[in-house]
């Protein structure tokens, strides 16, 4: 934990940002085991959890994996990309269990003091130069790429990002 305070649940949910600026620093070990525990404590449908992770350190698979995805340039400059998969064997639920797992590792990164950012992967054209890139592939031919993450040590205010308001957002019917 890169801080002192860990926050509560709403204090997480309310400050959390999509982090595309990093410092060049590392995640440490513990906290990135503590995030990726968290991601694998997320809901998913009959309990079937077909979600498999994936995590890129190297800077050279780093670099590459920017060069592919779509609106994922910073890629490089992250300690690390997480990259959720879903087993087609395991669930039909793939993409909302693993969106939910997703989301999970994100809070954690932030609850920790870490930064990241939600980068598409499902049916977005770049699917086979990731897997190609990190031999996902070889690992099993029925996972399907959901969705990448970027994580490192925020480089930004997160206090300066601004969200649609509740009014703008919320209809009760």
């Amino acid at each position: 934990m890169i801080h002192d305070k860990v926050m509560d649940t709403i204090e997480c949910l309310k400050t959390r940002r999509s982090v595309r600026r990093f410092k060049d620093e590392k995640i440490k070990s513990e906290d990135l085991r503590t995030i990726l525990e968290c991601g694998l404590l997320a809901p998913s449908g009959s309990n079937e959890q077909p979600w498999e992770f994936f995590i890129v350190q190297d800077k050279e698979k780093l670099e590459r994996l920017s060069k592919v995805c779509t609106h994922g340039k910073f890629i490089k400059n992250g300690s690390c990309c997480i990259i959720v998969t879903g087993d087609d064997s395991k669930s039909t639920h793939v993409v909302e269990d693993c969106s939910a797992a997703t989301e999970n590792v994100l809070l954690a990164a932030h609850d920790l003091g870490y930064g990241g950012c939600w980068i598409a992967g499902w049916n977005r054209g770049y699917e086979t130069d990731v897997m190609n890139i990190t031999g996902i592939k070889d690992k099993n031919k029925d996972l399907k790429m959901v969705s990448l993450i970027a994580l490192g040590v925020p480089d930004v205010d997160l206090t300066t990002m601004k969200k649609r308001s509740f009014e703008d957002a919320v209809h009760f019917v």
